[in-house]
């Protein structure tokens, strides 16, 4: 009896053992990923990388920096810039949580965040939000950029979500390449560096940015006078919230009727409605993102986001 009760407690403390350590390795694995978050919050760099879509290339320059300000109480503050690389096109940056656009020929726009969303989001989103989303699987490493790189796998928990394969530098830490892959590993956008240079202070074309006079009012959304009560949206995908403030959204010059803006915390979605153009259904894919337009009792409903194609028609025929 003895016995039978050693072997029966021995067993259950084994499977105990075991269950403490695969707790252990996921969350090394997760500390391995906000690593990589630290490491584009904390490091000062001057990066080149390329977005890569079906058909399409383009090269950016990432500049990141850490101003400490003067006084025991002072926080750091964190600068950015992010320049298009090949022909001419808007100047971003950010000081602090104002991120400013700056076209050619046109006035400076100030928004209110804390990162700018041209870069992967994945990167910058709060990690309890990442984990609610994602389960993390780590991979082999590989020579990647001329450094060797980790290989972290963020898999969708949810099928109608897009999975990430994220490698970051062994040594930094820092992300050295982001694929956003559908629910077959296929590749649909990558973003990926090419040159990462770590510097010990702040990037020289930073510096202007510390005191340079830039608007500090965000742009106010404009408010719909659309009878947006006339519409409903009876579906969105699981995970999706719609958010309370809403923006009307217009890609040419005819009125928006409603709109919709949809977040699971890390993507977000738009839905709107507008009268028809009278145009044939329209349905195309940028890498991760799908733009779908679909008439209905003349109306046309667009879907955008980064959803897959069938969802996204699911979304659309859910506004009534």
């Amino acid at each position: 009896m003895i016995l039978t009760s050693f072997r029966f407690s021995a067993g259950w403390f084994c499977s105990l053992a075991l269950a403490l350590c695969s707790l252990s390795a996921l969350a090394d694995d997760w500390q391995q990923f906000e690593r990589t978050q630290q490491a584009v919050r904390k490091f000062n760099f001057d990066v080149s990388f390329v977005q890569v879509r079906p058909n399409q290339l383009i090269t950016y320059r990432w500049l990141h920096g850490i101003h400490e300000q003067s006084g025991s109480l002072s926080v750091p503050l964190e600068l950015e810039r992010l320049l298009l690389q090949d022909g001419v096109g808007t100047d971003t940056f950010r000081r602090g949580d104002k991120v400013y656009y700056a076209a050619p020929d046109a006035p400076v726009i100030v928004t209110q965040n804390d990162s700018i969303k041209e870069l992967p989001a994945i990167l910058f989103e709060p990690l309890p939000v990442i984990q609610q989303l994602y389960d993390i699987v780590p991979g082999s490493s590989v020579p990647l950029s001329g450094r060797t790189a980790q290989l972290l796998r963020l898999s969708a928990r949810d099928a109608s979500r897009y999975s990430y394969w994220l490698w970051q530098d062994a040594e930094t830490g820092f992300p050295l390449r982001v694929d956003t892959v559908d629910e077959q590993n296929v590749v649909l956008d990558r973003w990926m560096v090419v040159h990462l240079q770590l510097k010990p202070g702040l990037p020289a074309e930073l510096q202007s940015l510390i005191s340079a006079q830039l608007p500090e009012q965000p742009h106010a959304l404009a408010n719909s006078q659309a009878p947006q009560d006339q519409f409903k949206l009876n579906w969105i995908p699981p995970g999706y919230q719609l958010l309370a403030q809403q923006a009307p959204v217009s890609t040419r010059s005819v009125p928006v009727l409603a709109n919709w803006l949809l977040s699971d915390g890390l993507h977000q979605i738009s839905v709107f409605v507008q009268p028809t153009a009278r145009l044939p259904q329209q349905q195309l894919r940028d890498g991760a993102t799908t733009i779908l337009v679909t008439t209905r009792q003349n109306l046309d409903v667009t879907v955008i986001g980064p959803l897959r194609p069938e969802l996204a028609a699911k979304l659309a025929a859910a506004v009534e």
